[in-house]
């Protein structure tokens, strides 16, 4: 910020350019206030080459926007490059507030502007810590070791959930003062009921008298996609009138679909990969499943919700946060493909309940999870930050 331009200086830095993390950066760079804030975004080109497009259309919108190689994996040579270059960028370019985005950039953007001695206050959004996801103990130790420290030098942590926020403070990675949240929001025009689900299947070719339970994420271990994998012949003992689909892309794909065959789902399972139209599609459910490992508040839960398809999802940091049992939705306990099939069954069985309770989550995520909401309250932490309000 200069005397000549009040504008507030805000670089985000991220390394994990896919999922709700990428769409989180899009929403934040294209929706806060042009007139209020000059924005940069310094990215990695490593964990998605589709990104590119992304970094166009930041651009286009007025957006620097910079390479930083950032890798996912803890590589010493590499992270200490990173590092350094993040470093001399700071150095040379003074900010009033750096937003660093997931665990990876998290840690190395905090110390590099600390190194650096650039002004800006330093802002963190975990979106999900990486010591909850499944690594070995020595990992999770090292992890919540690294967020403790570098919680030291934070002005500002931003979770998605009130959930992470009492994580957060529990492990005393950051003081409760020092610590806000700012719902994750979705954009209430693409994502909300649609009459046409008949037309959807049809097009989908999907049976148009069977039940339709359907997932949306990346096909990684997060994600859980194997417990739902494993389920399907339970429910289908039961309902064999079911038709189960995963939209998403990654690199379980293959062992999905070999597991898919071993059980001999055939097409009552089916892989629809990378869609473009996720709002119709999950117009075309009967159900929404996410039976994820760790999340931090996940945009596809929230737009199932936006569209009015009932919800079946993990107890979970996050899923439970918005999830509330017999009011917006059902829970099953993460890691059991058991559970989740006798929860997938309760709900089958239970519709007018699942209605009910699909109908007051529409209602919670207008009320509460819109983008413009979520921009308002992330536009209001970084104003108070910078006026000492905090």
């Amino acid at each position: 910020m200069t005397a000549a331009d009040s504008r507030i200086d805000l670089c985000h830095v991220l390394e994990a350019t896919t999922g709700g993390t990428a769409q989180h950066l899009m929403d934040t760079c294209l929706g806060l206030p042009g007139e209020r804030f000059r924005q940069t975004a310094l990215v990695s080109n490593l964990r998605d080459p589709a990104f590119a497009e992304s970094i166009e259309t930041l651009r286009e919108a007025g957006v620097e926007v910079e390479i930083v190689e950032m890798v996912r994996e803890i590589d010493r040579q590499r992270d200490l490059a990173a590092c350094r270059e993040l470093r001399e960028y700071f150095a040379r370019n003074p900010f009033d507030i750096i937003h660093a985005h997931s665990s990876k950039a998290g840690i190395l953007a905090r110390f590099a502007a600390w190194r650096a001695r650039n002004p800006a206050a330093r802002v963190y959004s975990p979106h999900a810590f990486a010591f909850q996801m499944n690594v070995s103990p020595w990992r999770r130790r090292l992890f919540v070791g690294l967020e403790w420290l570098a919680g030291r030098i934070t002005d500002l942590l931003i979770c998605t959930c009130e959930s992470e926020r009492e994580l957060a403070v529990r492990r005393r990675i950051i003081a409760p003062g020092r610590a806000a949240v700012v719902r994750t929001g979705v954009d209430l025009r693409r994502f909300h009921p649609q009459p046409d689900a008949r037309r959807i299947r049809e097009k989908l070719q999907l049976p148009e008298r069977h039940r339709i339970i359907g997932a949306v994420g990346g096909l990684v271990e997060q994600k859980g996609h194997s417990y739902l994998v494993e389920a399907a012949p339970i429910v289908l003992e039961q309902m064999p009138h079911t038709t189960f689909v995963i939209c998403g892309e990654g690199p379980l794909e293959a062992e999905l679909r070999a597991r898919v065959e071993q059980l001999g789902l055939g097409r009552r399972f089916r892989l629809l990969g990378h869609r473009d139209d996720i709002p119709r599609v999950l117009a075309a459910l009967d159900m929404f499943v996410l039976p994820s490992l760790w999340e931090g508040l996940p945009y596809a839960l929230i737009e199932a919700m936006a569209v009015g398809v009932p919800v079946v999802g993990t107890q979970i940091c996050g899923v439970a946060d918005v999830i509330e049992p017999r009011k917006t939705g059902w829970l099953t306990p993460p890691a059991d493909a058991e559970g989740l099939a006798g929860t997938i069954l309760a709900a089958l069985n239970r519709e007018g309940l699942s209605a009910t309770m699909a109908q007051s989550a529409r209602e919670m995520v207008v009320r509460e999870y819109s983008r413009e909401r979520m921009l308002e309250s992330l536009q209001a932490c970084y104003e108070r930050l910078l006026t000492g309000g905090l």
